[in-house]
């Protein structure tokens, strides 16, 4: 893929509104029908139904377990198992986007859907923050992997290859996730930001024009905050290739007001796949990382 990709920021941001008070009753309501058994919450409409939070698409929170194995032998130590809480939302007809926590990782994951939240199949990216100990006490350990998984009924789960530390050399591990939804609205997490972003009309992008004239694969990208909190990013993002191949540009817009949405302009002069990575600062001084899902430019 030619990485000469030009963006262009759209000015376009629009807030949403928050009700919580009726969120927080719908998702108590809905667990309790859920644990249950009623037709309300059945594997049919939880978590595959459109939750009345997010526009176009649907979403779901779900409680389970994480196990993180190493692979090989470094010198870091963390809990292999360990609890998590985990927030999905889906857009359009194929992307999916998730955050977790638990008591000694975080992260985000985003990719596409084949199906729906209640029956499919899903590739996605993960970008995990991980509290390892070491020789030089417990330090914070950035990765990044791909990872594949299931959706049935009300129940989620994931493995997949190597997540890689970048800060960490030598540490290496899979993970594997079992997981089930308890309310179809997604959560947030407290004070920490949650990043959505969407290829807007999907991930297969049809060849067209370019600004300018050139013959292209323009598409729209857009960035969501969804728990009220904003975003500083940094000033340059990186973009990645079918081969790994990575390009630094210039992000095309700083900031992102909790709880609003903005869109920039793309156009790639050549087929292939691209993926694009971001990082940045909430309000409330939480590192973020993020990824966009895998776009595919049709020949």
């Amino acid at each position: 893929m030619g990485m000469d990709i030009v963006t262009a920021a759209n000015d376009r941001q629009t807030g949403t509104m928050r009700r919580r008070s009726v969120r927080r009753s719908r998702t108590l309501a809905c667990a309790a029908l859920l644990l249950a058994a009623t037709a309300a919450c059945s594997p049919g409409t939880l978590p595959g139904a459109a939750s009345p939070v997010l526009t176009g698409g649907g979403g779901a929170r779900y409680n389970g377990t994480i196990t993180y194995r190493r692979v090989g032998s470094v010198p870091f130590s963390f809990t292999e198992a360990q609890g998590l809480s985990l927030s999905i939302s889906m857009r359009g007809d194929d992307q999916i986007f998730g955050r977790f926590e638990t008591p000694e990782s975080s992260g985000s994951i985003s990719g596409t859907v084949n199906g729906s939240l209640a029956s499919g199949t899903f590739d996605a990216t993960v970008l995990v923050s991980s509290a390892a100990g070491g020789a030089g006490g417990t330090v914070t350990c950035e990765g990044e992997g791909r990872i594949s998984g299931t959706f049935s009924g009300v129940n989620l789960s994931w493995s997949g290859g190597t997540i890689q530390y970048s800060n960490c050399p030598g540490l290496l591990v899979t993970s594997s996730v079992q997981a089930i939804a308890i309310s179809p609205i997604p959560g947030a997490f407290g004070s920490r930001a949650n990043v959505v972003i969407a290829v807007l009309g999907g991930t297969s992008i049809a060849r067209g024009t370019c600004p300018g004239g050139a013959p292209g694969y323009p598409f729209t990208v857009e960035m969501a905050e969804h728990s009220g909190v904003g975003v500083t990013f940094d000033a340059t993002f990186d973009t990645a290739d079918e081969s790994g191949a990575r390009t630094t540009l210039d992000m095309p817009f700083r900031d992102l007001a909790g709880g609003s949405r903005r869109t920039y302009s793309v156009c790639s002069p050549s087929p292939g796949t691209y993926q694009a990575f971001f990082s940045g600062t909430d309000a409330n001084g939480n590192g973020l990382r993020v990824a966009s899902p895998i776009v595919t430019f049709v020949p």
